[in-house]
């Protein structure tokens, strides 16, 4: 399915077909749901996955202030934070929500979580894995949710995610990339006079500001609100 007004492409493993009755698809936005081709068109000569589980897929809208994979280091601490928490919950409650797992494949952040919240897809578990990647000037949010009578191994899913993933990246390969952003040029300075004041200490480096990380709070907000 083509989505957004960048034509970003949605696509599933094989065996996985979008049910157009729950994706939801704007110009800015877009929601994806993926299932058994089977059940979704009601033929029993369409394709079934290997392994069964529903697919999400969500795609942000466009980002000039960077790209996911520039800040791909900041992630794990964001998601863990009270704010991180609260953006994953479905209820908004970060209480709800328990971090498994997190890893990093090439420029794609995983996360494997909890959350207790009331279903917002029925008939799914409240486990999951997900995956975080650029496509384009956007990002895509891809899910894989257990069904509630076929638990899924760690294996299972992860493979399942990475499969997706593969999938979206290679139908998206001619997109054009969100442009760098441009860095503010500094006034150039003359060498100061001599002191004898000793500098300032640098602050140890968990007390300083990740700059780079700040765009994601306003970021996720637009892929998770």
């Amino acid at each position: 399915m083509t989505v957004t007004a960048d034509r970003i492409v949605i696509s599933g493993p094989d065996g996985f077909c979008v049910d157009p009755t729950s994706t939801r698809d704007s110009s800015d936005t877009s929601f994806v749901l993926l299932g058994n081709c089977a059940a979704i068109s009601n033929s029993r000569r369409a394709g079934q996955p290997a392994t069964p589980a529903v697919l999400t897929a969500t795609v942000s809208a466009p980002s000039t202030d960077g790209r996911l994979s520039d800040s791909l280091g900041q992630l794990d601490g964001f998601f863990r934070s009270d704010e991180g928490l609260t953006l994953l919950s479905r209820s908004g409650d970060p209480a709800q929500v328990t971090i498994l797992d997190t890893a990093l494949d090439g420029g794609v952040f995983l996360l494997h979580a909890n959350d207790t919240s009331d279903d917002a897809i029925g008939g799914v578990q409240s486990e999951y894995w997900r995956a975080y990647l650029d496509v384009g000037p956007r990002i895509a949010t891809l899910s894989v949710l257990s069904l509630q009578e076929r638990n899924l191994t760690r294996e299972e899913s992860l493979s399942l995610l990475l499969n997706f993933v593969r999938v979206v990246q290679g139908a998206n390969l001619d997109v054009p990339i969100a442009p760098a952003p441009v860095q503010p040029q500094q006034p150039a300075q003359s060498d100061p006079e001599p002191s004898s004041v000793a500098p300032v200490p640098a602050a140890p480096r968990n007390l300083q500001l990740d700059i780079p990380a700040l765009w994601n709070v306003g970021l996720f907000r637009r892929i998770l609100g």
